[in-house]
């Protein structure tokens, strides 16, 4: 049916009392369960509304007009109510709204119109229809005889905005008389009415709403802007209902005498003075038997007299409960915290479309806000970047985030996300009613910064220097000097993390601490004014330096993937000071960069290697001869998983001389193995096994056991592609054996990869299988992605070969996506290859020819012989079955040549598919037509291979 979107009217149905049917009627429940959906849906379609979503037992209904929504209401209410209901009786609330809202293909965009409808039903009664004034506006002059309504005037909802008016739909044979409304106005409280929505949060309150039920106080913390104020009041109004007294608010931020703070929470409640009596006991009497929340708001700054006052509260009122918000924890009897999370945020790096971005609260938090300003304002596809980076940014803080929404009235999204650099000049002009810390992003950081120590404030400050986290050792470390000592950091570190400055986490049984990006700018600014930068930066990159030479021993020890795990968690860290050693510092940024060699080869960042290397081989003149010469090795390396192997060679040979003449022996034999991988990749077995013969020899010399089996492995890998399996699976065992004993589980994955390919080329998809699935669960814990895709490429051609296209397709999609991200076009390949495969088996042939186009091409591109030759083999395969027999010859010709000269072993199954090509093509063409194509197609370029293969898509 035609959803409705623009101007909608939404009907939310809810029944009353599930959790209590459940547990008091579970043998009758499910059938009046199935007998309620029946009717409100039935009720539903017959008014042409559309059901978009249900959640538990709550109906989510949209209607094009009002008039239909009512009746579909009352229509399911008179059913529900002349039921004959077993044991489990089912009454049902339900609210009515109209607003803006869009249909985005899934969901309902318009967070405001959904929410008012939801918090309109949740006010009712179950058998209650409650509608709102624009509902009521809207359907009055259209209302049948047989429907009426009861004005129950203004009523303050408890999403805490503009009050609403409300009716109440009356219809014979249905109730009309219920308790009063569950709304703000039916308890006593003096939460002020909000100008904007309430936005996301659930998993919050519900978890702050859990706490509250076993504990009488609770502290909600973390840093200015996070929205602590907003949070408590919206889990007060939502739990108003539970406290015959009420709720109340009494803010602390404007009140600097400590001893006025009774008197604060005094005028909030309404409680006067006592003549000849202790404000502490006049309130504790007034409190003594009331049933009642307290929000103290904004304790920091005062945090002992709070504490004190809240514990004397609680001790002598036993019905009272206490929610605070603040900085740092009161730290007194019976307090719970939480730590308020910023809101959910997206991932700048991923392609994120309008619909995709609305999931994210921070994201609805600045729609909303921003068409507040202008009621132009739309997401698109191209803005959307933007729009996630900003909120990223930004951390996720709903001040910050509304400070940025604000300028939409003079920038664009583009404009806002460029000038966030300078956030803090950026992000002014907030409500002028609020308190000065929260009209500019600045002076709400400035109020956190003040109240600290002087100590603390050089922390901050020096914290800074850190990217992307840090260990509790390296803030000793970098941070402590003659002033700073570094036996100091413990405690004041603690002291930045109670007060809501620091976040830890705890992984692994380890610490890690991080700042929002905003704090850390703040922090930055300040340690810039300092006059400290540049020491600190100096003493920042020697300990990362250190770092990264250690990890060169620890990449290849017993303690292997406890290293690839640390270095991986300080990669932001290595890389600032990549960047900086290469302006300040070039020939320890070159070092730095070798140190990091096996790093970056075991986590796959080839492209982010190449760049360094290139750029400190270039600018280092003077650096050392054999840091030079490493340099051009990793360099050459990491060329060969870019398939660039003439580029690669090139470097292997000039650091080889450099090697050779150092007499650097192990430089040598780790080059030569290098070569020797080329010799694999090209099929140019006599450079294959010259070089690992050469290395091996060397290898035995220098008694490097890792370097031995990498020969052997590459010898096995050599005779593999030429078809001596078993000569193969002996070395390979040789190798797996060495491998075991030191523990190198980036070479083991390797080869039990290998042997899964020897068990494939046999035929043996079983063995092959749980090789191909050990060397993948393997690589996951390395978080080695170019393994990985490997390994779900290997997966996915055994999945091809048994005819399970379904999981074939799915990893070899997943393979794809990782060797994109990468750059390592040699997978890349053989995957898109196996895709195409599949396509043609399904006799989708246009999807086919672009994926063995591709293929083609990138082989093409890199020299990859075999996998060109099956690329074509998918065109021939095409056109044959397309009966196009002259041009099939022509591509079967040309793939069968390439095939031979690949120098790679067939094994039978190419074999019986070249005769069976070529029988076809015999057989619909005349011997001179078919050794006329032959001759044409063996000797035709590539470049005419992949015109053919544009016209084939035209086609």
């Amino acid at each position: 049916m035609k959803k409705p979107t623009g101007h909608v009217t939404f009907l939310f149905t809810d029944i009353e009392g599930s959790t209590k049917l459940a547990q008091d009627f579970s043998e009758a429940l499910p059938f009046s369960l199935e007998r309620h959906n029946t009717i409100i849906r039935e009720a539903a379609e017959l008014n042409n509304g559309f059901i978009f979503k249900i959640i538990g037992d709550s109906f989510c209904c949209a209607f094009g007009n009002a008039d239909e929504a009512v009746r579909a209401a009352t229509d399911a209410q008179l059913k529900l109510n002349s039921e004959k209901w077993k044991e489990a009786v089912i009454k049902v609330r339900m609210g009515i709204h109209t607003g803006k809202s869009e249909w985005n293909g899934s969901d309902y965009m318009g967070y405001v119109t959904l929410a008012r409808t939801q918090r309109i039903m949740s006010a009712a009664y179950g058998g209650q229809i409650l509608i709102s004034e624009n509902v009521y506006e809207m359907f009055s002059e259209k209302t049948p005889d047989s429907i009426t309504f009861r004005d129950l005037g203004n009523r303050r909802l408890k999403d805490l905005i503009q009050p609403v008016n409300l009716y109440q739909i009356l219809s014979s044979e249905i109730p009309a008389d219920f308790p009063p409304l569950k709304t703000l106005d039916a308890r006593p409280n003096n939460l002020p009415v909000q100008l904007t929505n309430f936005i996301g949060r659930e998993t919050d309150i519900s978890e702050i709403k859990k706490t509250l039920t076993n504990s009488r106080l609770i502290t909600l913390l973390g840093p200015g802007g996070t929205g602590k104020t907003r949070l408590s009041m919206q889990i007060a109004a939502d739990m108003i209902d539970e406290y015959s007294n009420g709720v109340f608010i009494a803010e602390i931020a404007q009140v600097s005498d400590p001893s006025l703070i009774i008197q604060t929470v005094m005028n909030s409640l309404g409680v006067n003075e006592v003549k000849g009596q202790s404000q502490d006991l006049t309130l504790s009497e007034f409190l003594k038997e009331k049933e009642m929340i307290i929000i103290m708001d904004n304790c920091e700054h005062l945090i002992k007299e709070c504490a004190e006052l809240a514990e004397k509260l609680l001790l002598k009122c036993r019905k009272l409960k206490i929610i605070a918000t603040s900085r740092e924890a009161l730290n007194c009897s019976g307090e719970r915290t939480y730590r308020v999370p910023p809101l959910s945020l997206p991932d700048p790096n991923l392609k994120n479309s309008p619909e995709k971005l609305t999931q994210y609260e921070a994201v609805r938090l600045f729609i909303e806000r921003a068409l507040v300003i202008n009621q132009e304002f739309r997401v698109t596809n191209e803005n959307a970047p933007a729009l996630a980076n900003i909120c990223y940014q930004l951390d996720g803080i709903p001040l910050a985030i509304e400070l940025a929404a604000a300028r939409i009235n003079v920038l664009s999204l583009d404009g806002i996300n460029d000038r966030l650099k300078d956030r803090f000049k950026l992000l002014t002009g907030g409500k002028r009613t609020a308190l000065p810390r929260q009209q500019t992003l600045r002076a709400l950081i400035d109020w956190s910064y003040d109240l600290l120590s002087e100590k603390e404030k050089m922390l901050w400050q020096r914290l800074t220097i850190f990217s992307g986290g840090w260990t509790f050792e390296a803030s000793e470390k970098v941070c402590s000097d003659e002033i700073l000592e570094e036996y100091e950091i413990l405690d004041l570190l603690g002291n930045l993390i109670d007060k809501s400055i620091v976040k830890v986490t705890e992984t692994d049984n380890a610490f890690r601490y991080t700042m929002l990006e905003t704090i850390k700018k703040y922090g930055n600014e300040k340690l810039t004014e300092s006059g400290k930068k540049d020491e600190l930066q100096e003493k920042y990159f020697n300990y990362f330096f250190e770092l990264a030479k250690d990890s060169e021993t620890g990449l290849t020890g017993n303690e292997q993937k406890e290293w690839i795990n640390k270095m991986a968690l300080e990669n932001e860290n290595i890389r600032e000071c990549l960047n900086w050693s290469l302006k300040y510092n070039p020939e320890s940024s070159l070092k730095m960069s070798v140190a990091l060699g096996k790093f970056w080869e075991l986590r796959s960042h080839f492209t982010e290697a190449l760049e360094s290397l290139r750029k400190r081989i270039d600018i280092s003149e003077s650096a050392e001869l054999i840091w030079k010469a490493k340099a051009i090795y990793w360099t050459g390396f990491f060329y060969i998983h870019q398939g660039k192997y003439a580029e690669s060679k090139k470097y292997l040979n000039q650091c080889l001389v450099i090697f050779n003449k150092t007499n650097n022996k192990e430089g040598e034999a780790l080059t030569m193995i290098s070569l020797a991988t080329i010799g694999l990749f090209e099929t140019d077995y006599d450079s294959l096994f010259s070089y690992s013969e050469k290395s091996l020899n060397l290898s035995k010399e220098i008694n490097n056991r890792s370097y031995i089996a990498r020969n052997k492995q590459n010898t096995a890998l050599g005779l593999m592609q030429q078809g001596k399996y078993e000569d193969a699976r002996s070395m390979f065992q040789e190798s797996i054996t060495v491998y075991r004993e030191l523990n190198d589980h980036a070479q083991l994955a390797k080869i039990i990869g290998n042997i899964g390919a020897l068990e494939y080329l046999l035929s043996n998809f079983d063995k092959a299988r749980s090789a191909f699935e050990e060397s993948l669960q393997i690589r996951l814990e390395l978080g080695d992605r170019q393994g990985i895709a490997i390994a779900l490429c290997n997966l996915g051609s055994v999945a091809y070969m048994i005819k399970d296209f379904e999981e074939s397709e799915r990893r070899l999609e997943e393979s794809l996506e990782i060797t994109e991200e990468i750059g390592d076009k040699r997978i890349s390949v053989t995957t898109l290859g196996t895709l195409g495969s599949i396509a043609v088996d399904r006799e989708d042939y246009s999807k086919a020819v672009k994926l063995h186009r591709r293929s083609v091409e990138i082989a093409n591109e890199i020299g990859d012989k075999y996998s060109m030759a099956k690329g074509i083999e998918g065109f021939a395969m095409i056109l044959v079955a397309l009966k196009k027999y002259k041009v099939g010859c022509l591509m079967a010709a040309k793939y069968i040549s390439l095939l031979e000269s690949s120098n790679k072993n067939m094994i039978e199954g190419e074999y019986i598919r070249i005769e069976e090509i070529k029988i076809t093509l015999k057989s619909n063409l005349s011997d001179a037509e078919f050794h006329q194509y032959w001759s044409e197609g063996e000797a035709m370029s590539i470049e005419k291979v992949l015109e053919f293969a544009s016209s084939m898509l035209e086609e």
